[in-house]
């Protein structure tokens, strides 16, 4: 088997499991409006634990505002796109080779107006910097219902796809660098009202995204045109 990568993109927190036959390794990209080294630096935090494992890399980024006029903030829109884009493929490049698969999690269209807009935009930027570096056959396009079903449920929620990753997941060893965290942590990282924190469910969704290609690569290779 070659690499598989599972990404979760998100405007604010898109994560990255990149699966191997032997291990796992996990990107983490933030987005944030609040102090950086606070977040790095607080006890027991997502971010201050997980940094500290090899296996798991975490960035945080200061969030953009825009502003002015319309032709203004759609110029900047565009431009905060492509810089964001650019710098998540940086992330995963040295993953990306002509036999790596790629997962991606279809768009979830419960977002509205510019939201939508927006994470259309530059989700397309991504896919489209992916299949230029793999071969377009080894990407596949996930919907979020198949995924859900796949971990547990077709409606479940955020903490159900934590919790099925430990319980359903826990004797794979190459995923034990996030899940020994996980469990360790999940009673100050999983909150009531299906609160799980940041960046714990990106990270979680990217890994079930990859142990979806991997147990069904036969399946959607099959569904490759002649």
């Amino acid at each position: 088997m070659d690499k598989i990568i599972g990404l979760d993109f998100s405007l604010n927190s898109p994560g990255v499991a990149i699966l191997s036959v032997t291990d796992c390794k996990w990107i983490s990209l933030h987005r944030t409006s609040n102090k950086i080294d606070k977040m790095l630096e607080k006890d027991g935090s997502p971010f201050n634990v997980l940094k500290q494992n090899a296996s798991i890399s975490i960035s945080l980024v200061p969030k953009k505002e825009f502003d002015g006029e319309y032709h203004d903030k759609e110029r900047q829109k565009i431009l905060n796109a492509i810089w964001f884009s650019d710098l998540l493929l940086e992330m995963i490049d040295p993953y990306l080779e002509e036999q790596t698969s790629v997962g991606m999690e279809g768009l979830s269209f419960g977002s509205s107006g510019n939201s939508l807009i927006d994470i259309s935009m530059t989700t397309a930027l991504v896919r489209s910097a992916i299949v230029k570096r793999i071969d377009p056959l080894n990407f596949f396009v996930i919907s979020p219902t198949t995924l859900k079903k796949f971990a547990v449920k077709g409606n479940s929620k955020k903490h159900e796809l934590y919790d099925a990753l430990l319980e359903k997941r826990g004797d794979d060893t190459r995923l034990h660098p996030l899940t020994n965290l996980l469990r360790e942590n999940k009673s100050k990282w999983v909150k009531g009202n299906d609160k799980v924190e940041n960046p714990c469910s990106d990270l979680v969704d990217a890994t079930w995204l990859a142990l979806y290609v991997e147990e069904n690569l036969k399946k959607l290779s099959g569904q490759r045109p002649i």
